[in-house]
């Protein structure tokens, strides 16, 4: 399965410089997995006391965490390939290439049924609903085409993330009026899903307000310390890089402290006003957060190196298909069985944490695997990539029908 857009190569990424985004998408996608086995698991009476309360508020950092990361390494990709990306050559191709792929995935995933004859014939008209809802594969895509689009037009790094500055700001500001539109009647359905979430209350998805904008804040933060370490010279980019971080700690106070005193000023600004779910109050305590854990993997990093063998990293570097696979084995349907249908919220803790780390387990040798044969055999990559291909579509137009 092909890499995240943007996601530095194998080379790069083992960079002194590069190694702290991967640690961050890791713990983000391993918290991922626990949070979705715990809400596929849990009985409904554990995941309403306080304590599944709290633990919902961690988790609830996970989708953050992993936008900011992806906004990073765009960045640093962009920093690294500039000149690549502001022509339309072989890179840039690859690069579209990589966000379309990642943007038909996430539709994919969200096929009510995967049978060409029972889309065609039986599925009714509320799940294809839920089909168009924009998950986090399709805002992590659309978000990364609009900053690769952008920087075709404007022909200026700077000039991007100045941009980006405003169209940031706007998404966080513009999200509670977005949230008090129904978009559904008026806009075709594939685009009335990066709207808002007002149609599916058990889930909103990650609809591009306000969620896009952790992608672009990830974004800024990332050219922001890259300018720190230029600024260095050729002497220690990362003495100036250590000392942006350590500025980042207070950007990160004063922006959680920003959003308690923006709360009662936007709870009676805006006609329609939910904190949890689309306020700006929200938005910025969790970026606090986020710039939080983002300067701790940094100075983590920093401190104690990070071995190219951790399992951390390694997921983080194959967080895609980490993250489509373990959807699969949690929602999928193989014949007869569907984990999801079949446990139905009849776990405790202790099933939850045992599920959780046999997933954990599954998937580091899953990404163990396939950076293996990334690195050591191209070929047999190409083969398993194509292979799989051949047999989903098989599968898609000729399986039994459900």
């Amino acid at each position: 399965m092909s890499e995240w857009p943007g996601s530095p190569s194998r080379s790069v990424s083992r960079s002194k410089r590069l190694d702290y985004i991967d640690l961050l998408r890791g713990w983000a996608v391993i918290v991922m997995i626990e949070t979705h086995v715990f809400n596929a698991t849990l009985t409904d009476s554990i995941r309403s006391t306080d304590l599944f309360t709290y633990i919902k508020f961690v988790n609830g950092l996970v989708a953050p965490s992993f936008l900011f990361a992806s906004g990073l390494a765009f960045a640093v990709t962009t920093r690294r390939k500039l000149n690549d990306y502001l022509s339309f050559g072989r890179p840039l191709v690859k690069q579209f290439a990589r966000l379309l792929f990642v943007l038909a995935l996430g539709y994919v995933l969200h096929l009510p049924k995967f049978n060409y004859t029972h889309l065609v014939y039986w599925t009714e008209e509320r799940y294809w609903r839920v089909f168009f809802q924009a998950d986090v594969l399709q805002c992590i895509a659309v978000s990364l085409l609009f900053m690769q689009i952008l920087l075709l037009a404007l022909r200026s790094e700077r000039l991007v993330y100045m941009a980006l500055t405003g169209v940031t700001a706007a998404v966080v500001l513009l999200t509670p009026i977005v949230w008090g539109i129904d978009f559904w009647p008026s806009l075709p359905k594939v685009l009335a899903g990066y709207t808002n979430g007002i149609h599916f209350q058990n889930f909103p998805g990650f609809p591009l307000f306000p969620w896009s904008a952790f992608l672009f804040a990830g974004a800024l933060f990332g050219y922001v310390s890259l300018r720190a370490g230029d600024a260095a010279g050729q002497t220690d980019p990362r003495s100036n890089t250590a000392a942006m971080m350590r500025r980042s700690l207070r950007w990160a106070g004063g922006i959680m402290a920003l959003s308690f005193l923006l709360h009662p000023v936007a709870a009676s600004l805006y006609p329609v006003y939910d904190y949890w779910r689309f306020s700006p109050s929200f938005f910025l305590l969790r970026l606090g957060l986020v710039i939080l854990l983002c300067a701790g993997m940094f100075f983590y990093e920093r401190r104690y190196g990070v071995s190219p063998s951790s399992a951390i990293t390694l997921i983080g570097r194959e967080s895609l298909i980490v993250y489509a696979t373990h959807l699969l084995l949690l929602y999928g349907d193989f014949g007869p069985f569907n984990f999801f249908k079949r446990v139905n919220h009849t776990f405790g803790y202790p099933g939850a944490l045992i599920t959780t780390m046999i997933l954990l387990v599954l998937m580091y040798v899953l990404a163990s695997y396939w950076s293996a044969t990334k690195r050591e055999s191209p070929r047999r990559k190409l083969v398993l990539l194509y292979g799989t291909l051949a047999v989903t579509v098989a599968v898609f137009f000729f399986g039994p029908t459900p």
